[in-house]
């Protein structure tokens, strides 16, 4: 009779932790973005969804390239867990991975998810294009002119 009081108590403490594991898998947070790659001063927008709890607080942060905190904000989530953030690429940022940290409270459980976009920065800088546009509207412009010239 011992062993199967013994056995059962084993069962039993065996079975709470394998429905405390899934559990566990229920909880989570899923992060998008409405694009993989940024320029400086793009704006990025995230969504994000809190499996297993509705309306939970969620801390939002966001990391530069060189790890430097850039954003820091608490959003609520709706009734269905879905929350969403917008937030700018720095116009000074530097090419490299954005790192993106949710942390919620699911069912007295931290749950932690992290998302990587990338900010480019052009090779040639952000003044080269004002530049190009106003140089190809003077050359059109001789064209044009030029052109008149001969008729």
């Amino acid at each position: 009779m011992d062993r199967f009081l013994l056995f059962g108590a084993v069962l039993l403490l065996a079975l709470s932790g394998v429905l405390d594991s899934f559990a566990q898998e229920e909880q989570s947070i899923v992060l998008a973005t409405n694009k993989a790659n940024y320029l400086p001063g793009d704006t990025v927008q995230l969504s994000g969804t809190v499996t297993g709890q509705s309306n939970a607080l969620v801390a939002l942060q966001i990391k530069d390239s060189s790890g430097n905190l850039i954003l820091i904000r608490t959003v609520q989530s709706d009734q269905n867990g879905n929350f969403a953030l917008s937030f700018k690429i720095p116009s000074t940022a530097t090419s490299g991975d954005f790192n993106i940290v949710a942390s919620t409270k699911i069912n007295g459980f931290v749950v932690t998810q992290t998302k990587t976009v990338t900010a480019t920065v052009p090779e040639f800088g952000p003044i080269v294009m004002p530049m190009f546009g106003v140089s190809l509207v003077i050359v059109i412009t001789m064209f044009a002119f030029t052109n008149r010239l001969k008729i």
